[in-house]
C-alpha cells in the first residue's frame, strides 16, 4: 500500500535500521511530547515502532502548522538542519498520539553512516530535495480538495491515525474548510 511518505522508498534505510536495532533504546512518547524541538539541535534519530509523529513549524500567530508525518516503521529525525548541517532544528517533531521509538544519538548514527556508506547522506539529501520540490509544486497545481482526495486515496488509514485538525494543517486549510471538503465528497 502506498504511504504519505512514499519518497522514503527511494532510500535504503537498512544500514541505519540495523544500527538502531543493535544500539538503540526504545523510548515512549506521550501525545504532545517532543522528539525534536525547534531552536535546539536534534539529539536523536530513530524508527517509529508505534504511533505517529507530526513535523511542525510555528506560525507567526504562534500556532503549530503540520508539515509532515512519520508513521510506524519509518525513520524519524530532523534531517535537514540537525542531521545534515549540525544546526538547531527549524521544526518540532511532536508525538501525535502515545508512541514508541527505537532511537540512537544523532551524531553516533551520522558518524556510523558516514564511515560505512558515505554516499547515503548525499543520496538522502537529493531524495528529500526532490520531495520538497514536488510538494511545493503540488500546492500550486492542485486544489485543497484534490490534495485531500489524493491523500485519502493513497493512504486511506490516515483518517484513522491522524486527527482531522492535523490533516487540515498538513493540507494548509482550516478545519472548517476540511469539513466542507469531506462533506462534498462524503469522506
Amino acid at each position: 500500500m502506498p504511504q504519505i511518505n512514499g519518497f522514503l522508498s527511494h532510500i535504503d534505510f537498512e544500514l541505519m535500521h540495523g544500527y538502531c536495532m543493535a544500539n538503540g533504546n526504545t523510548v515512549r512518547y506521550a501525545k504532545g511530547d517532543c522528539f525534536a524541538e525547534a531552536g535546539y539541535l536534534g539529539r536523536y534519530v530513530g524508527f517509529v515502532l508505534s504511533g505517529y509523529f507530526k513535523y511542525c513549524v510555528l506560525t507567526s500567530k504562534g500556532d503549530y502548522a503540520v508539515t509532515g508525518f512519520s508513521f510506524a516503521d519509518e525513520c524519524i529525525m530532523d534531517f535537514t538542519q540537525s542531521f545534515i548541517f549540525g544546526k538547531p532544528s527549524r521544526i518540532s517533531i511532536i508525538a501525535g498520539c502515545d508512541s514508541e521509538v527505537l532511537q540512537v544519538p544523532l551524531q553516533s548514527l551520522r558518524d556510523f553512516v558516514t564511515e560505512n556508506n558515505p554516499d547515503l547522506i548525499p543520496h538522502m539529501s537529493a531524495v528529500v530535495l526532490e520531495e520538497a520540490y514536488c510538494r511545493y509544486l503540488h500546492l500550486y497545481r492542485k486544489s485543497p480538495a484534490e490534495r485531500y482526495l489524493e491523500l485519502v486515496e493513497k493512504y486511506p488509514v490516515v483518517l484513522e491515525q491522524v486527527t482531522l485538525r492535523d490533516i487540515a494543517s498538513y493540507l494548509l486549510v482550516t478545519p472548517v474548510h476540511l469539513s466542507r471538503i469531506r462533506k462534498n465528497f462524503g469522506k
